[in-house]
């Protein structure tokens, strides 16, 4: 019994790599050993095998057991050891299922997927932000960088964290930045003021987009901007997009003020409730912006933009550029149709 205790304490002290060898070599070597035992009882390699997890794993079926003497004797022995050793190998891989998940939460794992959305400081725009992509993009996957949050936000299979410092490159590096689609960095939310969020939000625009500049990659950046007089530092930056929410906020209002029932317009267009917005590649068919407008019109949708040029509206007799990324207004059911 001593002997045997000390066995399962080695067992259970030992590396994972060699846990698997020993169990594997265990459950190959009496697979043979019971065939070459009893070749009646166990007509092939495979018979052995399968009578061997079943034991170890204390199944038991009972449709095929030893008959001999040998036999028995060591199906006792694979009692004592197998048992033993495979209830360590089990314990052992639930507690790596176990501590990667309390990892991936805590935000210490490395992103390891790619074309994903990065969304930088969890705020509660950016909550807004990540219900409406998983409700409207069924396949895109979104990593959150903060540093302040002790565990991942939202639990969701599509959803990933990173804690630490956004303006740090490992960090970046863990969120897998390099391949990502795009990232979104928020205005950070507190008592900050407007020149010192900018500042924040610049830090980690300028760290990524050197990043991305170091690696010939273009990281596509979009910043929201606090203040709509910073936005020419972070042009400096090669930053592609900026979200001014308080100056939206305030010519939406004056539009609503004046014609009435135009805020619900732009929110229908900024959720995923009723018609959306979406952005469609050129068809060969296409000529000139007034083919795409009569065709998607017949679909029913509406044309409204190359890019932000919103100046097609007066020019149709245009040529589409070939790389052309057009805009338009429609449902999700005739967004499908034209896409497929």
């Amino acid at each position: 019994m001593i002997f045997i205790r000390r066995l399962f304490l080695k067992a259970i002290q030992m590396n994972n790599q060699l846990l698997i060898f020993a169990t594997l070599t265990l459950v190959l070597s009496s697979s043979y050993i019971i065939y070459f035992l009893e070749p009646d009882t166990f007509t092939s390699p495979f018979e052995g095998l399968w009578w061997t997890m079943t034991t170890v794993a204390t199944v038991g079926y009972g449709d095929v057991s030893p008959t001999t003497v040998e036999g028995k004797v060591f199906a006792m022995f694979l009692y004592i050891v197998g048992i033993g050793l495979m209830t360590i190998f089990i314990g052992k891989v639930i507690d790596f299922f176990s501590i990667r998940k309390r990892l991936k939460e805590e935000g210490r794992l490395k992103v390891t997927t790619e074309n994903h959305i990065i969304l930088i400081n969890w705020t509660k725009k950016a909550a807004i932000t990540l219900d409406e992509l998983l409700a409207t993009f069924n396949k895109i996957h979104i990593v959150i960088i903060d540093e302040n949050l002790n565990k991942v936000p939202v639990l969701h299979e599509r959803v990933d964290f990173v804690r630490g410092n956004p303006a740090d490159i490992e960090v970046l590096q863990q969120a897998n930045l390099l391949n990502c689609k795009s990232v979104m960095i928020f205005s950070p939310d507190g008592l900050m003021t407007a020149s010192q969020a900018d500042g924040h939000t610049l830090l980690i625009a300028s760290t990524l987009e050197g990043l991305g500049r170091k690696h010939k990659k273009n990281i596509y950046t979009i910043c929201e901007v606090s203040n709509s007089n910073h936005i020419h530092a972070f042009q400096h930056v090669d930053v592609e997009e900026f979200i001014t929410a308080n100056d939206t906020a305030a010519h939406l209002a004056a539009r609503s003020i004046m014609f009435n029932g135009s805020s619900e317009i732009i929110r229908q267009l900024t959720s995923n409730e009723g018609y959306d917005l979406y952005s469609i590649p050129n068809k060969q068919d296409w000529i000139t912006f007034d083919d795409a407008n009569k065709a998607l019109s017949a679909k029913g949708a509406i044309l409204i933009s190359h890019g932000s040029d919103l100046s097609i509206i007066n020019h149709p007799e245009k040529l589409i550029p070939k790389d052309a990324k057009l805009f338009i207004i429609c449902n999700d059911k005739t967004y499908l149709d034209i896409i497929s």
